[in-house]
């Protein structure tokens, strides 16, 4: 069976991540059914509304997964412990995480927010075979930042991912190009990339439920079930991937969505909440050094209709009230109505990055939009130094009891 041998990739996930943090932090969720994505009315209670973000693999056990109702979170494990998430903990978790994968070569794709792929065959002269340069990595993860990570290594991206899972969790495991044919033939169709469920249906109905199944059919088959996947899909099938670790995209959009546990329909308090979400939008997209031209607002009614309405800039803007001022003007022109809203998102696109455009402020004195972006860079300063939440709009101090991070998506 050919196989790809040029390059040394490996790939990292970090095991459970959301749960993962949260029972470093906190000694009371260890070796608990652990649920992330509750959502905490004001009583304190949990509410039954929105989905489980992650599992502890205590939780998995009993069939738990992301994506999951809480309510049905709740049927499969009455024991279970519930928490919010705490978006900005996973992000600085994340950034050390891929900050540590950097130190070893540029060539790093990062997948989300908890995984990445590194091609390390131009540096193992510098830090030795990817073996160790993963057994490095891995082990600075756990010393760190305290985290399970699963490693997978072999000649190419996919075959890295199959090694990954296949250790799964806090694993090590090597895949040589020797052991593919024997490890690919048993695995399930599912595990190849481009094959969801609607296609594992048409393939199963065809008799293909194995990778070896599927490199034993016919070209003309596969191409009537796969269309023009199906050259790619046997390669895969097959160990190929000729697909190269590419460094970090730049991202398309900077966004923000809360579900609220009650619906609301007091439209100063969703303006307090665009307030919140255009602060965190900002501070974003200034972190990432990205401006942008199109602010959207979503709003998700009590029976899940969902509208979007957004407005295009003449020029590019990070901060905070220009994005609050425009979603204003676009929530203004919604009718809220009974019984009210149960999500509200905004998002900034049209990114640009580089210097931030003069045109910044709604004042036309230079001296004036000077001294706001000062005040703003400053705040940012002790924001990174000592939390986000440390300064705060006065028009927040209540509202944020309530509706802090933790109910981010």
């Amino acid at each position: 069976m050919p196989v790809q041998k040029k390059c040394s990739i490996i790939h990292l996930d970090l095991d459970a991540f959301f749960a993962s943090v949260e029972q470093r932090d906190n000694p009371l969720y260890r070796g608990k059914p652990l649920i992330v994505g509750g959502i905490l009315k004001e009583d304190g209670k949990l509410s039954r509304r929105g989905v489980v973000c992650a599992a502890s693999y205590q939780a998995r056990k009993y069939g738990i997964h992301a994506g999951m109702p809480i309510w049905e979170a709740q049927q499969k494990c009455t024991e279970a412990v519930f928490t919010s998430a705490r978006i900005r903990y996973y992000s600085l978790a994340s950034r050390q995480f891929f900050r540590i994968c950097s130190e070893y070569t540029p060539f790093v794709e990062p997948l989300s927010i908890d995984e990445v792929f590194l091609d390390v065959t131009s540096c193992q002269s510098l830090f030795g075979p990817a073996e160790i340069i993963a057994r490095k990595i891995k082990r600075r993860i756990t010393e760190e930042l305290h985290l399970p990570v699963s490693v997978g290594i072999a000649s190419n991206k996919f075959l890295a991912k199959i090694a990954t899972n296949l250790g799964k969790p806090d694993g090590f495991f090597i895949l040589p190009d020797e052991k593919v044919f024997e490890i690919l033939s048993a695995l399930p169709i599912t595990k190849l990339w481009g094959i969801g469920q609607k296609t594992a249906q048409k393939l199963n109905r065809s008799g293909i439920f194995t990778i070896k199944q599927l490199t034993q059919m016919p070209d003309i088959i596969l191409q009537e079930i796969l269309g023009e996947n199906g050259p790619k899909i046997r390669e895969l099938a097959r160990g190929i991937d000729n697909t190269p670790v590419r460094p970090s995209e730049e991202i398309k959009s900077i966004g923000r969505e809360m579900t609220f546990p009650e619906n609301i329909i007091n439209k100063d308090r969703l303006l307090k909440i665009i307030l919140d979400l255009s602060q965190h939008i900002g501070y974003t997209a200034r972190k990432g050094g990205y401006s942008g031209k199109t602010i959207t607002l979503k709003i998700r009614f009590h029976h899940f209709q969902t509208i979007q309405k957004s407005t295009t800039l003449q020029h590019a803007t990070n901060l905070d009230d220009f994005i609050f001022q425009r979603a204003r003007e676009l929530l203004n022109s919604v009718n809220i109505k009974a019984p009210g809203v149960r999500l509200l998102g905004i998002k900034l696109s049209a990114l640009q990055r580089g210097k931030q455009p003069r045109q910044l402020s709604f004042s036309t004195d230079q001296d004036r939009e000077e001294k706001w972006n000062a005040l703003i860079q400053s705040v940012d300063k002790i924001r990174e130094k000592h939390g986000q939440y440390l300064i705060q709009r006065a028009a927040l101090l209540k509202e944020n009891d309530t509706i802090s991070q933790k109910n981010y998506k």
